[in-house]
């Protein structure tokens, strides 16, 4: 029998990318307006790169400027405010998550399992409406490994307090979150294009429900 529905955070239940494209660009085009040196475009593309080394990265516009030998406190700061505000603007849920989260935790425990540092994993859900939803969130600090490491799945586990084989991981990487959690035995839901061996493959967050009916 299920009892708990774990779900992965940046691309499952937000618009991970959506969001970091969004903020990069206002970041660039930020820095250009503080007298950055480079077209619009190319530092959107030279700091992009930049972040999708470490998509958590807290340096990453310092260690751009670094780079180009134009690391002054008038460009990064303005870059850093220019992400933030990008990041507030465009922190959006995937289409239905709310609402799809609220009708499964009327039948079941609900649980985030995520690799973003905490703060971050908690701001997040606070900008999407979904800081309220969940019994369980268990981010990085929580074990200090990142899926498909078994340690993160079974301190939401545990927090829980069921089995894995009563338990189900909705994810949308297939490396991490499905495989991850198949190799404790939970049975798995992919959200996006086939992949191999999970139990369910979805293409939208909202199709889960009839899984579950």
């Amino acid at each position: 029998m299920i009892k708990a529905i774990l779900f992965d955070l940046d691309g499952t239940l937000i618009d991970f990318k959506a969001m970091k494209k969004a903020a990069i660009k206002e970041a660039a085009k930020a820095m250009v307006k503080a007298g950055l040196e480079m077209s619009e475009d190319e530092a959107y593309s030279k700091l992009d790169e930049v972040y999708w080394k470490d998509i958590e990265s807290n340096t990453a516009i310092a260690d751009f400027l670094k780079s180009l030998g134009k690391l002054e406190d008038k460009i990064l700061a303005a870059g850093i405010n220019g992400y933030l505000r990008g990041k507030l603007a465009n922190t959006k849920s995937v289409d239905g998550a709310v609402e799809t989260i609220k009708k499964l935790k009327k039948r079941f425990k609900v649980a985030v399992v995520t690799d973003a540092p905490r703060l971050k994993a908690w701001q997040r859900l606070n900008l999407i409406g979904m800081d309220g939803l969940f019994d369980v969130v268990v981010a990085y600090e929580d074990t200090g490994r990142r899926k498909p490491d078994r340690l993160p799945f079974e301190a939401a586990l545990r927090r829980l307090g069921v089995k894995a084989e009563e338990a189900v991981m909705v994810g949308d990487w297939y490396e991490r979150d499905v495989e991850g959690a198949k190799a404790l035995g939970m049975r798995t839901v992919l959200v996006g294009e086939k992949c191999g061996k999970e139990d369910w493959c979805v293409d939208d967050l909202k199709e889960i429900l009839s899984i579950f009916d």
